[in-house]
């Protein structure tokens, strides 16, 4: 019996080992699947989508320009609440660069969302300067991001 149990628990602990060791990179995986998951799908590219972001952002810039709530509201609605592609984001990648731009997409999603809710919350406050400065952020985690990638993305 003690052997019995010591073989089940060897072979517990194996399996546990292997886990932990192939995890990050399925639970990356399993992440970026839910992310995507969690979008409406749409019609669109990833192209289609980034360019779709891209004008967002000129909506928030004029919203706070000319001091106009609802604009910067639909501009951060369109951030936040973004379509996923037909396809799978990371597909637009060589193989190689995959997991890193599912890495990326995971992080960039929050720091997106976490920098549009700054413009809105400061627009909500009428304080159009910090509504400004939060869109500057905004804007930086966008190129950031493209000059990473852009580059790698297959044509």
């Amino acid at each position: 019996m003690q052997v019995k149990l010591n073989r089940r628990f060897q072979l517990t602990l194996a399996l546990i080992a292997s886990l932990a060791v192939s995890s990050p990179a399925a639970l990356a995986q399993q992440d970026a699947e839910a992310l995507v998951a969690s979008k409406r799908p749409a019609d669109m590219s990833y192209r289609d989508l980034m360019q779709m972001l891209g004008r967002s952002l000129t909506w928030l810039q004029d919203g706070i320009i000319l001091e106009n709530k609802q604009l910067v509201r639909e501009g951060v609605k369109v951030i936040v609440n973004h379509p996923a592609p037909r396809h799978k984001p990371w597909t637009i990648m060589d193989a190689v660069d995959q997991d890193g731009f599912k890495k990326s997409l995971m992080t960039y999603d929050k720091v997106l969302d976490a920098k549009a809710d700054s413009v809105a919350a400061a627009t909500e406050k009428n304080d159009w300067l910090q509504a400004s400065a939060s869109l500057a952020e905004l804007r930086a985690a966008c190129i950031s991001c493209h000059a990473q990638w852009r580059h790698k993305a297959r044509r």
